[in-house]
């Protein structure tokens, strides 16, 4: 770290950024009653502890990791994805454009839900392509066509059934053929998702948090 000036200065560099963005918010009863079906917790718990070893192998044992892993977590992430892919599709900006930030806890606040968000330094970031998308009429058929997309992956039953490398262990049903995002706009770089949490797999549908779109 290296100090900006040799003087004590009252401001900090920055750069001022043009954009928009769709802030979603999940219904947390709702949520929170989904994470107690028992084959939520044992989805989680097992995403969760290849999560917590992989973080160990990069960072050492006795770096504590920095997220909990919880269900919740795993469902606003994949829904982030699917709309940030869905988005790409409907505004007009490019996949790599769009970013996520995830709101998720239970601890001191109640939060469960997503931004997503396009920024430059250009007048780009200012077209409402994205904005436009949150209109009422807009925002249902761009939910039910993004989960409707992840009923069935081209490369299912392999990502469905979760037959990926080791380096990908981290996640659930995901692949880059249905839920995988230009790293650049993904908090965790790719990892910790899974479209089970939203739809559930063909045997077990009514476990997807979603699924009732499906019938639409």
């Amino acid at each position: 770290m290296a100090a900006i000036s040799r003087e004590h200065r009252s401001w900090l560099p920055a750069a001022e950024v043009n954009g928009e963005g769709i802030f979603l918010e999940l219904k947390y009863e709702a949520v929170k009653a989904w994470e107690t079906k028992l084959a939520v917790k044992e989805r989680t718990r097992v995403l969760r502890a290849a999560f917590e070893l992989d973080w160990k192998n990069r960072y050492g044992k006795d770096e504590p990791c920095v997220l909990e892993v919880t269900g919740r977590y795993l469902l606003v992430h994949a829904l982030s994805h699917v709309l940030m892919r869905q988005l790409a599709i409907d505004s007009g900006y490019s996949s790599s454009s769009i970013r996520e930030r995830l709101y998720v806890s239970d601890q001191d606040y109640e939060m469960c839900g997503l931004l997503l968000y396009t920024a430059s330094s250009d007048a780009d970031g200012t077209l409402g392509g994205l904005s436009r998308q949150a209109f009422p009429d807009r925002l249902l058929s761009l939910v039910v066509n993004g989960i409707r997309s992840m009923e069935w992956c081209s490369n299912d039953p392999l990502c469905i059934q979760n037959v990926q490398s080791e380096s990908e262990m981290t996640n659930g049903a995901a692949c880059h053929a249905c839920m995988m995002a230009p790293e650049t706009g993904c908090e965790r770089f790719n990892r910790l998702l899974d479209r089970w949490t939203l739809v559930g797999s063909p045997d077990d549908r009514a476990s997807g948090f979603f699924s009732s779109l499906l019938d639409l």
